[in-house]
């Protein structure tokens, strides 16, 4: 009786544990009128890459996990003309399909008894560039679009 329960228990968990794909796409940055963005980077948590689906003109996008959940996400533009000036740029739609397993973690969570932390899924910066100096804005979770897809959009 008690492994007929326990494989119950087992098998409702694994059908919990399914990973969910969505398209990642990036946005809502805050841009001064005089500014452009000039690259944006994320360490994320927990994000399965599965697919780099476009590649804006003129920009390098990498994306990548380690063994562990550690993982990065990075987009950086070669010429200020294909550094878009706008919060939330159509270049930037649908770039990569993601695997995630739980939801959207928006902060880091410390546990204060063993001193261990786990962090965001989104977190990181974008460079924004007025021509001829350059700063960072952090980016969370709302910098990040996802919407349930199971692959790549055609191109």
């Amino acid at each position: 009786m008690l492994s007929t329960a326990l494989l119950l228990l087992a098998a409702t968990s694994a059908q919990s544990d399914h990973p969910k794909t969505f398209l990642l796409s990036v946005g809502n940055i805050s841009v001064p009128r005089d500014e452009m963005i000039e690259g944006f980077a994320f360490s994320t948590w927990g994000v399965t890459f599965k697919s780099v689906c476009r590649i804006p003109e003129g920009w390098t996008i990498t994306a990548g996990r380690s063994l562990t959940a550690e993982g990065t996400f990075e987009g950086h533009g070669s010429l200020g003309v294909s550094m878009p000036r706008s919060a939330t740029p159509a270049m930037f739609r649908s770039l990569v399909l993601i695997e995630l397993y739980a939801p959207v973690q928006r902060r880091d969570v410390h546990f204060s008894k063993n001193g261990g932390e786990v962090p965001a899924t989104f977190k990181g910066y974008a460079t924004l560039s007025d021509g001829d100096s350059e700063r960072k804005v952090p980016l969370t979770y709302r910098n990040v679009r996802l919407v349930p897809a199971r692959s790549c959009p055609p191109s």
